[in-house]
């Protein structure tokens, strides 16, 4: 069946973002899983119709303690973090961003070639920017020297910043989290204790046009309420994700323990509730400084807000488009829209954006102790698909929506390409049905993702821990228990998706990345048959043969582990050299180490090289790899406050540059 390209509107004029980060699956031989549905995502009619949504929902949930059984306060209904930049794995149609064509160093391994993706360090070979305590740091490559700094607007100077960086026009947006401190008790007119249903979250976003690195100037700074999750930037359109719990309700507490108290506090948030607006449930923007008006303003219009068709939490999943090609030096928010629903990971295509969203994050909220939140007859175990389009750089378009059975590993379980979208994803055990995977393979009809075939029984009793889409007919999905099988599945007919090999071996790997088109590396852990895992492994597939795909080499490195396990990001691939390099630590009852450890591929061979050690029990110092960047004939480490500079074949140090 082809696929058509569905009927394009514009009913979110910006929805990006939030692939569900969380595991489980299918299995086949017991329980047929249902096929993919509609969840179309429904637009309100009005303002006041989306205020009576969440008065609706809100007033189902509340009690004596505001919402959540017998806590001072709710919990976020979003606290799984992604993407991003959280929860381990891996996937994409090309390896992207360590090493590309035409280029003498690397950038951030990206998920997609062209969709760069933000992180702690960025470089165009010249320069290399980071941020430290608040301050954006310009190092120059060539004196390996800090030549320029920037404050950077914002109240909390120990988050961390992640960076996009704008090669083409000598931009950086630096995203930044700014944290209230904790939750602090309220006035309340009526004498009781009150508090925010919330904790605050803040997030800063700030452009800056680094053309003079020695000096580099502010364009433009936005506050918003609420956490950023991630964000996505092709061909100068950077679109940015947030997720805010209502940011203007407080509730009360009861004054004592008594039924008579409990009662009068719940009747008082009741009232709460129903006396509250839109501006107590979406969120804001604030303009520290820029061409935009001052004050305070609703960051999402309550007409460009949806629902998906399940209850998916109370907070609000933003995307805001920014047009970095026209906008100057200045920060211009070109579009903004939302849907009323809780997320955690982001994917994006060049011309695609996968929105998943989830009921299981809305029972998340209540700690599972109000099973009203559930899906009347539904699971928490599923996920709505939803697909915008991101051809027209001033707005993100709807396009169509699905649903499929089970839940997302992280942004790597998703792909799309010509409006044909595969998911992977994990059904957790049942009563006495085992957890075991899936691979769905759907595809876009008019405003439906429609499913086009199946594999399932992936891994029973197991859980996904990575996916790679290798290329439009094949992906190869990682699951674990006890052992590491390794699937190939063959999606070359979408009606039709089977896998074609299998491969089972001690540990597992935890990333997957693509060598040209018959190897495949995998990063992660050995283990023993039981399933104790023993320390960092890296392996070598040769999946030229996709019935019998081998290793072929392996190297280990015992009681070390990497943070490339968990973030795809710390992955550095030079394929110019065969190297890769991989953050380390290594832990033991007597001795610590911390560093980088490297390996090279040559033909179908895999050796151990140089490592780096930045800290440990034989150290005279301490610091810890963050990231890796090769640059030249140098491999640049990023630790804790410092940058160093080492030679790309043997790793000895040739430099330090302070932060």
């Amino acid at each position: 069946m082809t696929p058509s390209s569905g009927r394009r509107t514009t009913l979110l004029a910006s929805l990006v973002a939030v692939p569900l980060a969380l595991g489980a699956c299918t299995p086949a031989d017991i329980v047929s899983p249902p096929s993919a549905g509609a969840a179309e995502l429904t637009d309100f009619g009005s303002c006041d119709e989306l205020l009576d949504y969440f008065k609706e929902h809100a007033l189902e949930r509340v009690g004596p303690w505001g919402f959540g059984a017998g806590s001072g306060w709710a919990m976020a209904d979003d606290m799984a973090e992604e993407d991003s930049a959280a929860g381990a794995a891996d996937g994409a149609t090309a390896a992207s961003g360590s090493g590309e064509a035409g280029t003498d160093f690397s950038g951030t391994n990206n998920q997609e070639e062209g969709v760069e993706e933000p992180d702690i360090i960025q470089t165009d070979g010249e320069i290399v920017v980071t941020a430290r305590d608040g301050e954006l740091v310009v190092v120059d490559v060539a004196t390996s020297s800090r030549i320029g700094s920037l404050r950077l607007p914002g109240r909390d100077r120990g988050s961390e910043a992640e960076l996009l960086l704008d090669r083409e026009n000598d931009r950086v947006l630096v995203l930044t989290r700014e944290w209230s401190g904790g939750i602090s008790p309220l006035p309340s007119p009526s004498g009781l204790s009150a508090y925010p249903a919330f904790e605050a979250s803040r997030t800063v976003v700030t452009l800056v046009d680094i053309s003079d690195p020695s000096s580099p100037t502010a364009g433009g700074t936005l506050r918003l309420e609420g956490d950023y999750r991630s964000a996505r930037m092709h061909d100068g359109t950077a679109r940015v994700v947030m997720v805010t719990p209502p940011p203007g309700l407080a509730f009360v507490q009861p004054r004592n323990g008594s039924l008579v108290a409990e009662d009068e506090a719940e009747q008082e948030n009741r009232e709460i509730i129903s006396a509250s607006t839109l501006d107590d449930w979406l969120p804001h923007l604030q303009t520290i400084q820029g061409t935009r008006s001052e004050g305070t303003d609703l960051a999402v219009p309550c007409e460009d807000i949806a629902r998906p068709p399940e209850f998916s939490g109370l907070s609000t999943m933003s995307v805001l488009t920014f047009d970095l090609d026209d906008s100057g030096a200045q920060l211009d928010l070109t579009s903004a829209a939302g849907v009323v629903a809780s997320g955690s990971t982001v994917y994006a295509s060049t011309d695609r954006l996968v929105v998943a969203t989830s009921p299981w994050e809305a029972w998340a909220l209540f700690d599972g102790a109000d099973a009203a939140v559930l899906p009347r007859g539904g699971t928490a175990q599923s996920t709505a698909l939803h697909t915008f389009d991101l051809t027209d750089p001033s707005s993100t378009a709807y396009l169509a929506s699905g649903s499929v059975d089970g839940r997302l590993l992280n942004q790597f379980s998703l792909d799309e390409q010509d409006g044909v979208i595969r998911v992977a994803t994990t059904t957790d055990r049942q009563g006495s049905t085992p957890s075991s995977s899936s691979l769905v393979v759907l595809a876009e009809e008019g405003r439906r993702l429609v499913e086009q075939g199946r594999v399932d029984g992936l891994g029973e009793t197991e859980q996904i821990y990575s996916v790679r889409y290798l290329s439009p007919d094949t992906a190869a999905v990682v699951t674990f228990r006890q052992t590491d099988p390794l699937y190939l599945v063959d999606t070359s007919d979408p009606t039709a998706p089977e896998v074609t090999g299998e491969l089972k071996i001690p540990g597992y790997s935890a990333y997957l990345h693509p060598i040209g088109e018959d190897l495949l590396l995998g990063v992660g852990q050995d283990a023993t048959d039981e399933g104790r895992t023993t320390g960092l492994q890296v392996s070598l597939f040769d999946i030229s043969d996709p019935a019998a795909p081998t290793q072929v080499a392996k190297q280990t490195w015992k009681d070390h582990y990497s943070d490339v396990e968990y973030d795809h990001r710390a992955f550095t691939w030079w394929p110019q050299t065969g190297q890769l390099f991989l953050p380390s630590n290594a832990w033991t009852e007597k001795s610590e180490w911390s560093g980088v450890v490297s390996a090279r591929v040559e033909g179908t061979s895999l050796s151990q090289g140089p490592r780096l050690q930045l800290g440990g029990s034989s150290a005279s110092g301490w610091d810890w790899a963050r990231r890796t960047l090769v640059i030249g004939d140098q491999l640049w480490v990023l630790g804790e406050s410092s940058l160093h500079v080492t030679d790309l074949a043997t790793l000895e140090e040739q430099g330090t540059v302070d932060l």
